[in-house]
């Protein structure tokens, strides 16, 4: 994510890294929040975000040629604050995909034409209270069925097709296996890389089917005054080769914004421990067993947060959750399977999705 305002070139944030950023035929920056200075908080879960009207700026000042715009905080400030961020875009010279006025609009792919290459970037973000839909602007939604259909559709036009995701978990450093089976079905469908985002820490890649899949680029630009996490401050810059065959070399540079702000190369030391980290991580996404079993200790961990959520716990309630206690009183044990099948079968949970729905403000 970037946010800041117009900077001079001798105090740009991630000066050191401008010309490796701009040495490249096209450069991608997530743009993590709507840039405006409108403010009308959506009604959703989880924080309300805005960039400076001058984040964009800063972005095309740091040698960012496209800007990714899925992602699920695009319309935490309604319809306005993402026409803004279009606007801002457009007055900074950068191009954008993965959102839009409408559906259409927000999954149209940004193509890029260089002599002997025709590349097709699809940027999409996981449902959340974000996603574009008939006559409604948002980010373009990552679709089981619809977004392979467009890499298939792209490569049989004969274009070289990347794929942006926003989409993970915060703060837990391997793919949930629904990711794994994401991506790489998007790989099967013909896509030459996927890179995800939006889990604010660094995960592994791998080789698949010929595609390389990066499945979290950690926090490029983000600052925050008290870090919520571990490895907060730190990113993956990946650098791609590309010809009519898909990848022909991958390169990453490992950054890290110090304490003074500036963001920078990570020294050979900590990149070498950092490499190898993901290197461990990587083997354990290549093992479904062990990647099964890394995914339901994360969700224990996670366990009296989400299920006080789901149960409209009070925080006494929570408390006894997280003591052990069951709060039997919300949901017999009896029930659990009923919510359970509603929350698994797709047309139980399209219902259940519906109506809720139409409960928000």
């Amino acid at each position: 994510a970037v946010a800041g305002a117009r900077a001079a070139p001798e105090r740009h944030p991630w000066r050191p890294l401008v010309p490796f950023i701009a040495g490249h035929d096209v450069a991608v920056v997530g743009l993590e929040a709507p840039v405006t200075a409108r403010r009308a908080p959506a009604v959703k879960a989880g924080p309300v975000l805005a960039a400076p009207p001058g984040s964009a700026a800063l972005a095309a000042q740091g040698g960012f040629t496209v800007a990714c715009l899925a992602s699920n905080h695009v319309m935490d400030h309604g319809p306005q604050g993402l026409a803004d961020t279009l606007a801002a875009c457009t007055a900074a010279g950068m191009a954008t995909v993965g959102a839009g006025p409408d559906l259409p609009a927000a999954t149209r792919p940004l193509v890029v034409e260089r002599p002997g290459l025709r590349l097709a970037l699809l940027a999409v973000a996981e449902r959340e209270f974000n996603v574009a839909g008939a006559g409604r602007p948002g980010a373009a939604p990552l679709d089981p069925w619809a977004t392979p259909a467009a890499v298939r559709r792209l490569r049989d036009e004969g274009h070289v097709v990347v794929v942006l995701v926003h989409g993970g978990n915060e703060h837990f450093g391997l793919p949930r296996p629904g990711l794994v089976a994401a991506c790489r079905a998007l790989a099967a469908a013909g896509a030459a890389a996927v890179v995800c985002s939006h889990a604010h820490v660094a995960l592994p890649w791998e080789a698949h089917e010929g595609a390389l899949l990066a499945y979290g680029l950690g926090n490029f630009f983000f600052p925050v005054a008290d870090p919520p996490a571990p490895g907060w401050d730190e990113g993956l810059l990946l650098s791609l080769t590309l010809d009519d065959g898909g990848v022909s070399a991958a390169r990453l540079v490992l950054t890290r914004r110090e304490a003074g702000g500036g963001v920078g190369a990570a020294t050979a030391a900590a990149a070498a421990a950092r490499l190898a980290d993901l290197d461990a991580r990587a083997a354990v996404v290549a093992d479904p067993p062990a990647l099964a079993a890394a995914w339901r200790e994360h969700c224990r961990r996670r366990r009296p947060y989400v299920l006080a959520d789901v149960l409209g716990l009070t925080r006494v309630e929570r408390r006894l959750l997280r003591a052990g206690v069951w709060p039997w009183w919300r949901l017999p044990r009896r029930r659990l399977p009923g919510l359970y099948d509603t929350v698994v079968c797709d047309s139980l949970r399209e219902v259940l999705e519906t109506l809720l729905e139409e409960e928000l403000p």
